[in-house]
């Protein structure tokens, strides 16, 4: 909120209306305008709804005040406007607001706060609006020459109406336009007349006690009653003396209360007692000059006076309950008061007495030191340095005593005796001519006394309780620490003990208790303590003025409730600063008449607490929005929420126009935890992504005095679950956890079952491998016997002939047979060396590498070991590879197959010729083939070599008949996952084809690719 200005209105030019007798209350002003809330300048009407909020009508909108925002309603919130013009503001039967744009459509509020229709038209007629079905048409209910009477006195245009009702519905005055006046009973028109010039208007009439008044052609009051007969009207004031009308006036109508606006003043009129011709005016707010005033509110309850006007905007005023009293050519920083007689004080900086106050000798006083005025009504103070007087009653000396240091408090016991401390911390007593200092074990520093002998003391670090006769002290352990400055007993014997900056406590049974504080830890100081007689505690502090509810603090302590309720006031209320004084004693003071004063930093702050009005937070807490993902939802009603949300916002309010720190709301949200959050500054509850389930907010405030004083606001609100967090969604997952136990049993049964199978079946390859093992075994131990056999006898003749050569020097012949030997030891090698490989290809883990290699210098390589063989035979041997193709696959393999193969050829042959041939099987695979024009096989043989291929690495495949070479062919064809075709016709020769290679991938002619074997296989 930003206040204009704030100042005394006791300050404005003199009126031309004399008040005589009668004083008119100090106020606080506030200044709203289009600067700080308003919409626009212009405030016409004002109207107070059921749950306090002011209502005001604008050239820019609707506009509610709850004290400290305005929220405005136009075009931009209500699109069924005709304007931003509002021509008309009333309450419903149940005090709702309701407004009339410029197209005569009349709008409220639901409970949703959303606005709606509540007519559509009302032009030139009256209509009750009670709600929506209860609406009650004044002209409709007259008879119809009544009736047409009444329409008749409408133009072309429409006219203002006002109706006031007198009595049952439908009867009352009624003001058409300017100056039409008709009175209305029994559905019939008692009298109907037009006035001379426009005295109807703009506030220029009033009902009051069943007559109309209003401001005639002179400016002077004149009524009509219910007959029609009009007389003139005298004001009185409620002081005393004749009301005397100067310049323009106003009436201004509150429901049955009138008042009169006039030379700055506003009045509440009243009839007098027996007389329909004499108004009392009472003067309650002198408005100063603020411009042309349209409106005017009234809130009794609060001491709220609001102003609405044409260009000013709209002005709020407080009444000031509290009056600061000042001593003229001081500091006016008051400190110690004493009560003096039975309506004067004083204080250090003089005497304040009803007629006038007193400055001089003896005062002033030593700062902050006590003053005492004892039952005889001798005044002892601290004039002078270390001095202290006593004074008679008119104030002259009796006598003087020195003090070893400045006086903080002086003290009656009970028996009279007069006791002192010193700031320091000394404790005497007044003995005879002297003062008599005792030796105690602690330091006093502030003291109040219980008896003749016990005193409450602090020594600025804890509470005790001493025995001054005695000298014994007893502690109050949880006080220690504790600069305890401020004392009061009660009456139920309880010490109030008030510290500087570690809060105040009550003490009970030598029991201290710490007493909660206030939301802005201003109690945190607290410099005195008075209680009322209504049972109020009041408590002055740094930053202003709090009271509670004795009672209150009772309950709290009892363990009854768990806070306390504190009312706050500030210099708004009439103080001139907010830091109130204290160290001092006494710093306040209670009147015979009740009256309280206390000291401050700027005057003495008085009032009579039994008369102060207090603005209490007691309007209820609302609703006023309630936003999902920024789009409002209705609240009035059961509220549910789907899922797939980010944000709720709920605004609330709560109308209150007295100081902020007097109401505070606090929020929960049952079904997230539980714990109360204080709302400071913004209205609004902001909850991100709550899980789905069944909320309730609640929001509770202190309504005022009273443990169980406490306004509550509660709404339920669900969150609906994803579909998977539903109760079915849940069944559902059960369910299928079941059955996917279920199904992992029977899965896991048949994978046991097909890994059983797979095992029995792995047992039967393995044993059948064993056994192919056992018999490939068997074969190669015969085949090498017999294969090697014959080469090995041949080498031993052989080499008995070059020895026999030798010995005969026959060197051609030696010659001759070493190369024979050597032809033999190459052949043997090379088959050893095939065996060798074969060998290892039956092994288990066998991996086989692939590498691109050419397949011309494997041909160069072949066509080299064949050269002799071939001569030999009388054969010829050609490699065709017209597209130049070089394969992918393992290059001692294939040669070991080829040159099996040519060899084969070549044994079975003789003056023939043998071709290997190297094309493209298709675009993915290449053939070779190895055939020649031999002796080709018998059927028997092809057969058995193709059964071979059939069964190839297994048992079947093997035949101990058969020879090792087409053995060793077929094995190393599987190894290198190739297919393996034998064709052979007697007297025409064989051909062998080898499908299923694979070319060497291009650009790689220069590269090697290496295949990755797993760990601990056999590679080749």
């Amino acid at each position: 909120m930003k206040i204009a200005r704030i100042t005394t209105l006791l300050t404005f030019l003199t009126v031309a209306l004399h008040v005589s007798g009668q004083e008119v209350s100090d106020f606080t002003e506030q200044h709203y305008t289009g600067d700080n809330g308003l919409p626009q300048n212009s405030v016409m009407l004002l109207r107070m709804d059921k749950d306090g909020f002011v209502w005001m009508t604008t050239q820019g909108g609707l506009v509610r005040f709850d004290g400290t925002k305005f929220v405005t309603y136009n075009l931009s919130n209500i699109p069924q406007l005709a304007s931003n013009r509002i021509i008309d503001l009333g309450l419903t039967g149940d005090s709702t607001i309701y407004f009339k744009d410029t197209g005569f459509k009349v709008f409220s509020f639901d409970k949703n706060n959303q606005p709606f229709v509540l007519n559509p038209h009302i032009r030139n007629r009256v209509v009750l609006l009670q709600s929506r079905k209860d609406q009650f048409d004044v002209f409709a209910n007259l008879l119809p020459q009544d009736r047409h009477r009444i329409e008749s006195q409408f133009g072309a245009f429409a006219a203002q109406v006002n109706y006031d009702q007198v009595g049952a519905r439908g009867d009352g005055f009624l003001r058409i336009g300017d100056n039409g006046l008709a009175y209305l009973y029994g559905k019939k028109v008692i009298f109907l007349k037009t006035l001379k010039g426009s005295i109807l208007s703009n506030n220029r009439s009033g009902i009051l006690n069943n007559r109309i008044y209003f401001f005639d052609q002179t400016g002077r009051i004149a009524c009509i009653d219910s007959t029609g007969r009009q007389y003139a009207v005298s004001l009185k004031l409620s002081g005393g003396g004749i009301g005397e009308l100067h310049g323009p006036s106003q009436f201004f109508q509150q429901g049955q209360r009138l008042f009169l606006h006039n030379s700055n003043t506003l009045y509440e009129i009243g009839a007098a007692a027996g007389a329909g011709n004499i108004l009392v005016g009472k003067p309650i707010l002198k408005t100063g000059d603020i411009g042309n005033v349209l409106c005017y509110l009234n809130i009794p309850e609060s001491g709220i006076h609001i102003l609405g006007t044409d260009t000013g905007g709209m002005y709020v005023f407080k009444k000031k309950q509290f009056k600061t009293v000042r001593i003229p050519g001081t500091n006016n920083n008051f400190y110690s008061q004493h009560l003096y007689g039975n309506d004067g004080l004083l204080t250090e900086l003089g005497a304040i007495l009803p007629n006038g106050t007193r400055s001089g000798p003896p005062f002033p006083l030593i700062g902050r030191s006590g003053i005492l005025v004892d039952k005889a009504g001798n005044v002892w103070l601290n004039r002078a340095y270390k001095r202290v007087e006593q004074r008679t009653p008119d104030l002259k000396l009796i006598r003087q005593f020195y003090a070893e240091k400045e006086i903080a408090k002086i003290a009656q016991t009970p028996d009279g005796n007069i006791w002192l401390n010193t700031f320091s911390g000394s404790l005497g007593k007044i003995s005879v001519d002297s003062i008599h200092w005792l030796n105690l074990p602690k330091l006093v520093k502030t003291f109040i006394p219980v008896n003749n002998n016990v005193i409450w003391a602090s020594d600025g670090k804890g509470l005790f309780q001493m025995d001054v006769q005695k000298a014994s002290v007893r502690e109050i352990p949880e006080m220690e620490g504790r600069e305890v400055r401020a004392f009061y007993t009660d009456k139920k014997k309880t010490l109030w003990a008030g510290t500087y900056g570690q809060g105040f406590y009550a003490i009970r049974n030598g029991k201290p208790t710490a007493l909660p504080l206030d939301r802005n830890g201003y109690l945190l100081v607290v410099h005195t303590f008075l209680e009322d007689k209504k049972g109020f505690m009041w408590m002055t502090t740094n930053h202003g003025l709090f009271k509670c509810r004795t009672q209150d603090v009772y309950d709290f302590l009892d363990g009854k409730a768990n806070s306390i309720f504190y009312y706050y006031y500030d210099k708004s209320n009439g103080f001139g600063n907010n830091e109130f004084n204290g160290g001092c004693d006494p710093s306040s003071v209670v009147f015979p008449d009740g009256k309280f004063s206390f000291s401050s930093m700027d005057g003495l702050v008085q009032m009579y607490p039994d008369s102060i009005t207090d603005i209490l937070p007691n309007a209820r807490i609302l609703i006023d929005k309630f936003v999902v993902d920024g789009k409002e939802q209705p609240f009035a009603g059961d509220l549910r929420l789907g899922p797939s949300f980010n944000r709720i916002e709920i605004t609330l309010a709560s109308p209150y126009f007295g100081l902020p720190e007097n109401q505070l709301l606090e929020y929960n949200i049952k079904g997230l935890d539980d714990e109360w959050y204080q709302l400071n500054g913004s209205p609004t509850i902001t909850l991100n992504r709550p899980g789905y389930g069944t909320y309730t907010l609640q929001v509770r405030k202190k309504a005022g005095f009273g443990h169980d004083n406490v306004g509550l606001l509660t709404k339920s609100f669900t969150v609906a679950p994803f579909w998977y967090q539903t109760w079915y969604a849940t069944l559902f997952a059960l369910f299928l956890l079941a059955f996917s136990f279920y199904l992992a049993v029977k899965l896991r049964y048949h994978y046991l079952t097909q890994r059983r199978k797979q095992l029995e079946a792995q047992v039967q390859e393995r044993t059948k491998q064993l056994e192919y093992s056992k018999r490939l075994k068997e074969k190669i131990t015969l085949l090498l016997a017999h294969d090697l056999q014959s080469p090995l006898h041949f080498l031993n003749l052989l080499s008995d002939h070059v020895a026999a050569a030798l010995e005969k020097d026959r060197l051609d012949d030696v010659r001759t047979g070493t190369a024979e030997i050597k032809k033999a030891a190459t052949n043997i090698h090379a088959f050893v060396k095939e065996i060798n490989l074969w060998t290892k290809s039956q092994q288990d883990g066998f991996f086989l590498s692939k590498r691109p290699f050419p397949f011309d210098g494997l041909a160069s390589e072949l066509r080299e070991f064949f050269e002799e063989m071939l001569l030999f035979k009388k054969n010829t041997l050609h490699f065709v590879n017209p597209d130049n193709l070089e394969l992918l696959t393992n290059r001692e393999i294939l040669k070991a197959v080829i040159r099996n193969l040519i060899d084969n050829s070549n044994k079975y042959t003789t003056d023939g010729h043998i071709r290997v041939e190297l094309v493209r099987q298709d675009d993915k695979y290449l053939k070779l083939s190895v055939s020649d024009n031999g002796r080709g096989m018998s059927p028997a043989d092809l057969s058995k070599i193709k059964r071979r291929i059939e069964n190839v690495l297994t048992t079947e495949g093997i035949e101990q008949s058969g020879r090792l070479g087409y053995q060793i062919i077929i094995d190393f064809v599987a190894r290198l996952e190739c297919k393996l075709e034998v064709e052979s016709t007697v007297g025409q020769g064989t051909s062998v084809t080898i499908s299923g290679l694979l070319p060497s991938p291009p650009d790689t002619a220069e590269a090697i690719l290496t295949d990755i074997a797993p760990p601990n296989f056999t590679t080749l």
